[in-house]
């Protein structure tokens, strides 16, 4: 049957820059780890100070609303992280038709919603990507090799290190046709409607119910309205302790989506750090290995390693992160742009294991990549909704507004407008960021930027 409905997408603006790996097994390597907090840190976690904190997130569940994970993500996470008996998956079968009305746009058929399994999107690796920032992954590249970093297999540290993931899939593989007349050629992508996104509020709302809390969501998916199935579920959600965190867009001055633009959903926007891709001396030229921080790695002192943001002179507002228009609210900004992570079989699932050791990783033409820079308000979100798990560590009893009014009161302030020098891996040039809204009044910063360890100072 036909419905009228708003359809969510995943909040990531771009995939960028694969990076093959191959080596041992995880399960070789890290076979008995039932955590990453003891892993190597990324610049990332170094901006909001989340290792400056005794939390790691333990005891509170996070139930990653997304893709699912990859079949393999074993391969990428400890075992004991995720939560396979509580993951769920809702499907909702959906078409794309030319419009009646509009010949350059799109009406959907809808059927019935159907439960599904949590594991992943053929199409997409998002959710496991985002997984990853929360909990941290498993890693190993070649190419760091060839390019004279001989690394060893490396657990990188999550945010929140020991939560325990729910993975609950509500987005899916969908396909676009084409329209010859408007120039617009079709195509494949990830998404879900807005019942499926509140089924899994609302599942997720059942099992804190049934006293699997402290619960966190992480929503790092967005669409361009707020239909009543989803405010009603986001709604119940909150009234019953969950903690709703949402991606605030990738949409720049054209807005926010939602559910992340809906006041009591703490929503996140993206930020980045002026060192990324730049070695840390004062030659100002492409390094490789600018992302993780220095320690027993052949890196070179200081990589990735963010001088204590007390001012927010080393960090930028990502140009397309989703700025506050009137009636809508940004609450807080995180890192979003170049946040590496398992992003394996882009597209299609067309990959060799991480660790495999398999001809054709060298060679053009070869299976795609399994770790990638990716940017988006995707990857702002789980860096906010694991700094509200670290809080409900302390403190479980905390509601959604207490949560938000820490994570704000407690941000890092960044200024309207500003300039980065930016590297873009090998043509240096400055980019200025600001509001850009034209005539109407914007907000692209919301309180600032997230910082781990004031907000659990703050914590009661």
């Amino acid at each position: 049957m036909t419905r009228r409905t708003i359809f969510r997408l995943a909040a990531a603006a771009l995939t960028l820059l694969p990076v093959f790996a191959g080596a041992q097994s995880a399960r070789q390597q890290f076979g008995g780890a039932t955590s990453t907090a003891a892993g190597y840190v990324a610049w990332d976690l170094d901006v909001i100070n989340a290792t400056a904190v005794t939390q790691t997130g333990r005891g509170v569940y996070v139930a990653v609303l997304d893709t699912g994970l990859v079949p393999n993500w074993r391969d990428y996470f400890p075992a004991a992280r995720v939560a396979t008996h509580l993951g769920a998956g809702f499907y909702q079968p959906f078409t794309f038709k030319a419009g009646n009305l509009d010949p350059c746009g799109f009406g959907i058929d809808v059927g019935q919603l159907n439960r599904t399994s949590w594991i992943g999107s053929r199409a997409s690796s998002h959710g496991t990507h985002v997984a990853s920032t929360i909990i941290g992954y498993y890693y190993k590249n070649p190419f760091d090799t060839t390019a004279g970093f001989d690394l060893p297999a490396l657990m990188v540290r999550g945010v929140a290190p020991e939560v325990t993931i729910i993975p609950v899939r509500v987005l899916t593989d969908f396909q676009i046709p084409a329209l010859p007349k408007c120039g617009y050629p079709g195509g494949n992508g990830v998404g879900g409607t807005s019942a499926m996104v509140a089924a899994g509020l609302d599942y997720v709302t059942d099992l804190a119910i049934a006293g699997y809390r402290p619960m966190v969501v992480n929503m790092s998916l967005g669409g361009p309205a707020q239909e009543p199935v989803e405010k009603a579920a986001l709604d119940r959600a909150i009234a019953n302790g969950v903690i709703v965190v949402a991606a605030a867009g990738n949409e720049g001055a054209a807005g926010m989506s939602y559910p992340g633009a809906y006041a009591p959903v703490i929503s996140a926007g993206a930020i980045g750090w002026k060192g990324e891709w730049v070695r840390p001396d004062s030659s100002n030229t492409p390094y490789r290995m600018w992302w993780l921080q220095y320690g027993q790695a052949p890196t070179l002192p200081g990589s990735g390693e963010v001088p204590d943001p007390t001012s927010a002179d080393d960090l930028y507002v990502a140009d397309f992160s989703s700025r506050a228009l009137p009636g809508q609210q940004l609450d807080v900004l995180a890192p979003g742009s170049w946040v590496r992570g398992p992003f394996p079989g882009e597209p299609a699932y067309n990959h060799l294991p991480w660790w495999s050791n398999g001809q054709g990783i060298f060679r053009a033409g070869a299976p795609l990549a399994n770790f990638y820079f990716v940017g988006g308000t995707s990857m702002a979100t789980p860096h906010v909704a694991s700094v509200a798990a670290m809080i409900l560590q302390k403190n479980p009893t905390l509601n959604q507004a207490q949560v938000e009014s820490i994570l704000k009161s407690t941000a890092l302030p960044m200024p309207d407008v500003g300039s980065r020098w930016v590297m873009n891996v090998s043509t240096p040039s400055t980019v200025t960021w600001g509001a850009a809204c034209g005539s109407i009044v914007c907000n692209p910063v919301g309180a600032g930027v997230v910082r781990a360890d004031a907000a659990i100072a703050a914590t009661p």
